[in-house]
């Protein structure tokens, strides 16, 4: 069950970030801006990189937010977890939101033309990838 909700939160996560894409700058900025907010919090040693441990306790305060707004938005019996009632409307929001989003990647391709290339690059699973040549 946990590996269905984190499998449809990726998506939904992804799908987000897709939509993002054609920002350009604002994007940038504001992702620049998050980056200097984590270091200033996170960077205990002060190098200007966060370690494994620095990275552990903005993953865990990341983990905490998140499930405190799942919380707040879907335990509608308010006992502090999610019973399968409300993890089912949860999973269906996230889904309805991936598609939502792929629609909207699927437009913006279309806008595109015949011949230009899609922003979203497909993969084949039936094509592996393969090691090229050496080189002599």
């Amino acid at each position: 069950m946990k590996k269905i909700v984190l499998m449809v939160a990726g998506l939904a996560l992804f799908t987000l970030a897709s939509q993002a894409e054609g920002e350009g700058d604002v994007l940038t900025k504001a992702r620049e801006g998050r980056r200097a907010e984590i270091l200033k919090k996170f960077d205990k040693n002060g190098d200007g990189q966060l370690d494994e441990t620095e990275k552990a306790a903005a993953r865990e305060e990341t983990r905490k937010k998140r499930e405190e707004e799942r919380l707040k938005k879907y335990d509608k019996n308010g006992d502090g977890k999610l019973d399968d009632a409300e993890k089912e409307t949860m999973r269906e929001d996230l889904k309805k939101r991936a598609e939502e989003g792929l629609k909207r990647r699927e437009g913006k391709a279309e806008k595109k033309g015949p011949g230009k290339k899609a922003e979203t690059p497909t993969v084949s699973p039936a094509t592996p990838a393969t090691p090229a040549a050496p080189q002599k």
